[in-house]
């Protein structure tokens, strides 16, 4: 593309040349994509996390989203640099009084070490009534943005009023990806291992989604899998809206 004082000149794809009055033009905003073998591709603006649970790739300064997990958990993530960010959220269970809803606060620190590799480290922190919880964690994701996969690592944590903080003593395992199958559709993964004396494969929760996106919003639909609650009938449901904003 190129341009003089009052007209803008381009080619398009398919090669046709046009010419544009810039009085005619309200705003000029670039897009967020790229051209793959003639075809132009949007970006999947979700690269920061799978579900609910990071990625290794920290927000960029000044980008965020508003998330709403099951219509009563909303949130908001915000790069407040290219390496910090932070996301807080509460619930609006209906029947719960303010002080008995749950409230979320995670920072995170990460760096891009290069085109296929990210990590990133931070901490979750949850509070309801007089009972806190939470986990730090380090997460690694290898791969491009439209095919990864990401391991995580946390140690948790409890607090009830009163008493002094206490770890738990055996990690939490995370593992996880994504794969972009067209331009707005991909399959998101995020699982957890609860390691422990009593560690049982069937009470693990695994997930697997399809995630629709645009420039700005997503939706993910899936299911959370516990062997046990299948047993007993059907799959956990998951459900979550996301609005992407910044640059």
């Amino acid at each position: 593309m190129n341009q003089d004082e009052s007209k803008i000149y381009f080619k398009t794809i398919n090669g046709i040349e046009a010419i544009i009055p810039k009085s005619v033009i309200i705003k000029i905003k670039p897009l967020q994509g790229r051209i793959i073998e003639g075809t132009y591709q949007s970006l999947d603006p979700n690269y920061s996390r799978l579900l609910f649970g990071p990625t290794g790739r920290p927000l960029k300064k000044g980008e965020g989203y508003f998330s709403d997990y099951y219509v009563l958990f909303p949130g908001v993530s915000y790069g407040i640099t290219n390496n910090i960010s932070l996301m807080a959220g509460f619930s609006l269970i209906p029947g719960l009084s303010l002080a008995e809803q749950l409230f979320y606060v995670a920072p995170k620190l990460g760096m891009n070490v290069n085109d296929k590799f990210a990590i990133a480290a931070g901490a979750l922190y949850m509070n309801a009534e007089e009972v806190s919880a939470g986990i730090g964690f380090t997460v690694a994701t290898f791969g491009e943005r439209d095919k990864s996969l990401t391991l995580g690592l946390g140690l948790g944590y409890t607090k009830e009023s009163g008493e002094d903080l206490e770890f738990a003593k055996h990690p939490i395992i995370m593992f996880g990806g994504n794969v972009r199958i067209s331009n707005s559709v991909a399959f998101v993964s995020e699982n957890w291992l609860i390691t422990g004396s009593g560690f049982k494969i069937s009470e693990q929760p695994f997930s697997i989604a399809v995630r629709f996106f645009g420039e700005h919003i997503s939706a993910d639909v899936g299911f959370i899998i516990i062997l046990e609650v299948i047993e007993e009938g059907f799959p956990i449901p998951w459900l979550s809206f996301v609005y992407n904003f910044g640059d």
